[in-house]
């Protein structure tokens, strides 16, 4: 009787409150996405974090782009800028997280975003469930990707250099390790 209780007595201390297992399911908010200061070394945060979390402060942040994520139920949209260094240059990049409500919903958006003219990024270690590369543009490069309920997108601002497209996606990894934790 006593090995009962003992082994009752364990498991109760053992097996974790309901109130801890919830803390450990708490949604994640776009902004704890957003890395740090030299968290991708050698790049710093250009100026405060954009926030926008309804129609409104979505259009007045990036105007008609915007409609893609209201119309696929945006709960969250955040754009953080850095400055860093790329091969001796000083360069820009501008990071956005898009908090869609739902992983479905995030699909959605980067299936409409897409313009056909991207590479997949499938090589092992990608970000997110599915992710691309633009390199269409005359001097930039863009990686987007969705990832459970969010879409992200990460522009640099450089000349077209291995180097430049490293730093985009070190910061496109990121992000998407920290969603997935």
């Amino acid at each position: 009787m006593k090995w009962v209780l003992v082994t009752l007595l364990f498991l109760f201390v053992a097996c974790p409150a309901d109130d801890e297992t919830e803390q450990e399911s708490e949604p994640k908010d776009a902004v704890d996405l957003v890395p740090s200061d030299n968290e991708i070394s050698g790049w710093t945060r250009s100026g405060s974090m954009d926030i926008a979390e309804n129609e409104t402060q979505l259009f007045n942040l990036i105007d008609g782009e915007g409609q893609v994520f209201i119309d696929n139920g945006f709960v969250k949209f955040v754009r953080q800028r850095y400055q860093g260094d790329v091969a001796g240059n000083q360069r820009e990049l501008e990071l956005r997280i898009v908090d869609m409500d739902s992983a479905g919903n995030a699909e959605i958006v980067y299936d409409e975003i897409g313009l056909g003219s991207e590479t997949p990024w499938t090589e092992d270690g990608h970000a997110g469930t599915e992710a691309r590369i633009d390199e269409t543009a005359l001097f930039d490069y863009k990686i987007d990707f969705w990832e459970d309920k969010f879409y992200a997108s990460i522009v640099i601002r450089e000349e077209k250099t291995q180097a430049g497209l490293n730093v985009a996606k070190l910061f496109a990894i990121n992000v998407s390790e920290a969603i997935r934790e």
